[in-house]
């Protein structure tokens, strides 16, 4: 699958559907507008420049990845060890005929950062992505 940003400065490439669409509502995700797909890095291609964002107002694990000329964002990748290698690219960069019928999760990010080791529940059910959704 091959994705772009509104200018074609950058294009990404994934060898496949996510397993599932994440719609966060952190401080960061929320601001972003961001749909996510999970990927190993080693399986995605990013072509064309792009600049990196680092949060400064929190213990930084990521960093967001976008394009210089459009901002549009494209992906963020770890700063820090995850367990296992993983990065979130933004599926809103590609068709989305692509992800009719994926799974659409809704973690309730604001929850987090209580230092608890358990996720708080989502804050909406899980639903298929739909092309006329209200998401």
């Amino acid at each position: 699958m091959k994705g772009t940003c509104p200018c074609g400065g950058v294009t990404v490439t994934v060898p496949r559907k996510p397993g599932y669409l994440n719609s966060c509502d952190c401080t960061l995700c929320f601001r972003l507008g961001a749909l996510w797909g999970y990927f190993d890095p080693a399986d995605v291609t990013v072509e064309g420049e792009t600049k990196a964002f680092r949060r400064t107002d929190i213990e930084v694990w990521l960093q967001t990845n976008f394009c210089p000329t459009c901002s549009a964002v494209v992906s963020w990748t770890a700063v820090r060890d995850l367990g296992a290698p993983r990065m979130g690219v933004n599926m809103r960069l590609f068709d989305p005929d692509a992800l009719v019928g994926l799974p659409m999760r809704f973690p309730n990010g604001r929850a987090w950062g209580d230092d608890s080791e358990e996720y708080p529940p989502p804050r909406h059910p899980e639903v298929p992505f739909a092309r006329d959704a209200p998401f």
